[in-house]
């Protein structure tokens, strides 16, 4: 289906990024996303704004609710799920908000990767076509989809430390700090 269809449909809908002035942007407060944040998405919430602060001055925004689909066209399409939810998305990033009580088969995972495969930007986002699954299939997807990504979180992080150790042991060889005997390796 495309997204334009999925609106109609009421499966999802729109809300637009806020327009936040660089001088709100502090050390606390709620986790922030940007348009550029999307490129990295370990860079989320790095950026924050006051709640009080940002509530006074935009009383009619919205935070997002863990299952949103935040995204971005212009440049490159990018979009990221939020699984948490509250945080502040900065336009010209939006959300997407699939419509818990009659979701019509959408997966916000899969909405993000076919957003992110670049159909959005070519056509206009409306026109995205995003995959649809059966509705007694959303959430067993959306767990093994859960699983599989904290798995592969768990697998970066041990390449991060190997690449790490390694760097440290060629610096550490290179230095004549450790020597290596000629054992073979296992």
């Amino acid at each position: 289906m495309t997204l334009a269809d999925a609106l109609a449909a009421g499966h999802v809908r729109v809300i637009p990024g806020t327009r936040v002035d660089v001088d709100e942007f502090g050390d606390d407060g709620l986790g922030v996303v940007t348009a550029d944040d999307l490129d990295d998405p370990a860079a989320i919430g790095t950026r924050r704004v006051d709640q009080l602060g940002f509530a006074q001055a935009h009383p009619s925004a919205a935070l997002t609710r863990s299952g949103d689909v935040v995204f971005r066209t212009s440049r490159s399409p990018r979009a990221w799920v939020d699984h948490s939810g509250s945080h502040v998305v900065v336009y010209p990033a939006r959300v997407l908000r699939i419509t818990p009580g009659d979701p019509g088969g959408l997966v916000p995972e899969l909405v993000a990767a076919d957003i992110a495969a670049g159909a959005a930007v070519s056509s206009g986002w409306r026109r995205c076509q995003v995959r649809v699954v059966d509705p007694a299939q959303v959430a067993p997807l959306r767990a093994v989809l859960a699983a599989a990504s904290a798995t592969r979180e768990q697998l970066q992080d041990r390449i991060d430390r190997l690449d790490r150790m390694t760097a440290l042991l060629a610096d550490a060889v290179a230095a004549r700090a450790v020597t290596l005997n000629d054992a073979p390796h296992r």
